[in-house]
C-alpha cells in the first residue's frame, strides 16, 4: 500500500514540474497557432512591454476606423 503512495506522490511531483517549466501546460481552450509574434503586433518592446505612446496611437486609429465603420452600416 505504501508503494502505491510512492507512486502516486512521485506522478504528482513529476507532473508539477512539468507544469512549472512549461513542458506541459493544460489547455484552456485558446489555441495558438503561432501566427501572432511581437513583431506582427507592430510596437516596440520596452523594458516593461510596449511603448505607451504607440498602443494610445494605434487604439486611436481603431476607434476612428469602428466610427467610420458604423456611419458607413447606418446609412
Amino acid at each position: 500500500m505504501t508503494i502505491i503512495f510512492v507512486v502516486i506522490a512521485i506522478l504528482v511531483l513529476a507532473g508539477a514540474a512539468m507544469v512549472i517549466t512549461g513542458r506541459f501546460a493544460p489547455s484552456v481552450g485558446i489555441e495558438n497557432t503561432g501566427d501572432y509574434t511581437l513583431e506582427s503586433a507592430g510596437f516596440d518592446v520596452t523594458l516593461r512591454g510596449y511603448r505607451m505612446d504607440e498602443v494610445d496611437q494605434r487604439i486611436a486609429e481603431l476607434e476612428g476606423k469602428i466610427t467610420e465603420l458604423k456611419a458607413s452600416t447606418q446609412r
